[in-house]
């Protein structure tokens, strides 16, 4: 055998192993890849910035959770909470948030929430009156008169309006 058939067998030889290396490479840069999209895929379960801005935020003692249609093993929870913690340079809002509660592990899974200023009158304005609205409609799908539940609303914040504006002073260090 001369050198050049040498050479040859010894070119066939890399390349196959070449060729065997090149596609162990794609396979692992695949597996790779699968791994990372299920890694960021399950870590982005596993964060939350609304269960964040839940554990930074304080609940408000004269605003009652509201409790939506749930499952055996979860419900949904509308929830009136303070929160001090700069975002965005904004402090001192109030965080509305739809929650997701595990019944079984006692513990929030999601947690979706609207950041309100609480000095912000046009949009707090606007919430109320959307919520109005809806007790508006219940009451006449109920055939219940609204100006007796609309009174004892306002006399029962008018009652409790000093408590109320003290929590909200102390929570937010206003």
């Amino acid at each position: 055998m001369n050198q050049s058939d040498n050479n040859l067998q010894l070119r066939e030889i890399f390349l196959e192993k070449f060729g065997k290396l090149s596609l162990k490479v794609e396979q692992l840069t695949d597996e790779i890849s699968h791994m990372k999209r299920k890694f960021d895929k399950m870590n982005k379960f596993n964060r939350s910035f609304g269960l964040k801005s839940l554990r930074n935020s304080e609940p408000l003692e004269f605003a009652q959770d509201v409790n939506g249609i749930g499952s055996p093993t979860k419900k949904y929870i509308l929830s009136i909470r303070a929160i001090t913690e700069e975002w965005k340079g904004r402090k001192n809002d109030i965080l509305i948030t739809i929650r997701q509660f595990d019944n079984e592990k006692s513990q929030d899974l999601k947690s979706l929430g609207i950041r309100i200023p609480i000095n912000d009158i046009k949009n707090i304005r606007l919430l109320t009156k959307e919520i109005i609205s809806l007790l508006y409609i219940a009451c006449e799908l109920k055939g219940v008169e609204i100006n007796e539940i609309l009174r004892e609303i306002l006399v029962n914040i008018n009652q409790e309006r000093p408590k109320m504006l003290n929590e909200i002073k102390e929570k937010m260090n206003l």
